[in-house]
């Protein structure tokens, strides 16, 4: 190592820029698009979206999401391999360049979880809302235990359940801020977004097969394989387009909600799903993979804009 790197290796910058990787900032979009669909959904039947409770909700969630990026890391600092690492999977690869970076990562995850309770806690007094403390508690507990002892749930087969779970936390986390309840139209709403949920876990998975196989992380593509983990995004992508278009039938949304139009736009994840099913469903495709990925952002970003065009022209 040259003078020239050893000072940037030990410059604040470099260290602040290390932190920040290990955050995996990009992933908080993703929480960001489902808490704005539930929020959105509640304006949608409120009649207007009070900014100043979506903005005190998601820095609920924000904290909360974050944590779960420094946790994982923390407690999958042996199996995860940097250099099988894609662009959404197999863990930021600091803390294997920066071991020294591990207590910080755990006390930062533990910090950020303390924020997030406690301004969960704080809002639950203000707006007497204390579904928002339930939703919380759940949302921390989940991406603690994702990896962290004694449950780590992704090492007992049950990571996939998990995260379809926050399909229904990070949008009621957002309903339930602007609506103040939990009722039947967000819980019909969340199944097809639990559903894509699943699809995101399994996709992510698959690309680390090997690295998951050889740390005893039992996974669903470990426990079932390739094909079947196709066969499951396949099917369950269908099932969440058929689900969201099944809501047009349901009285108590918004007659202005066209969920025939979201059940459309559904199928930029589906049609890839399918596809990947028929065409080599043995192969670890990481480009695959990836196309899934960005299909599921893809409509997350569609749905949204959806939802928001019909909330403005009320």
């Amino acid at each position: 190592m040259n003078k020239l790197d050893f000072m940037k290796k030990n410059s604040r910058w470099y260290f602040l820029s290390e932190v920040i990787k290990l955050g995996r900032l990009p992933f908080l979009g993703a929480g960001l698009i489902l808490y704005a669909t539930g929020a959105v959904l509640a304006g949608i039947g409120r009649g207007y979206l009070p900014l100043d409770q979506f903005i005190m909700g998601y820095a609920i969630v924000m904290p909360a999401h974050l944590s779960v990026s420094y946790s994982n890391d923390y407690y999958d600092f042996e199996l995860d391999n940097p250099e099988a690492a894609t662009v959404y999977t197999g863990g930021s690869g600091v803390l294997q360049r920066h071991p020294e970076l591990r207590g910080f990562a755990w006390k930062f995850a533990v910090l950020l979880i303390s924020v997030s309770l406690t301004l969960a806690a704080i809002h639950t007094l203000i707006y007497r809302n204390p579904a928002v403390l339930l939703l919380a508690v759940a949302g921390n507990l989940l991406g603690w235990f994702y990896s962290a002892p004694p449950a780590r749930l992704s090492y007992r087969g049950l990571g996939e359940v998990a995260t379809a779970l926050t399909g229904f936390i990070f949008p009621a986390m957002g309903y339930s801020v602007i609506m103040g309840v939990i009722d039947t139209p967000l819980i019909l709403f969340s199944i097809p977004i639990m559903l894509l949920q699943l699809v995101f876990i399994i996709n992510v998975e698959i690309p680390d097969l090997r690295e998951d196989l050889l740390g005893g992380k039992m996974t669903f593509p470990v426990r079932r394989g390739v094909r079947v983990s196709r066969r499951v995004m396949a099917l369950s992508a269908a099932a969440a387009t058929v689900s969201l278009g099944l809501l047009e039938f349901y009285p108590h949304f918004d007659p202005g909600i066209s969920f025939p139009i979201i059940a459309l736009l559904s199928l930029t994840v589906t049609v890839p799903c399918i596809y990947y099913y028929i065409h080599n469903p043995e192969e670890v495709n990481v480009r695959g993979s990836e196309v899934v990925m960005n299909s599921l952002i893809a409509f997350g970003v569609l749905d949204l804009l959806y939802l928001i065009s019909v909330l403005v022209m009320q």
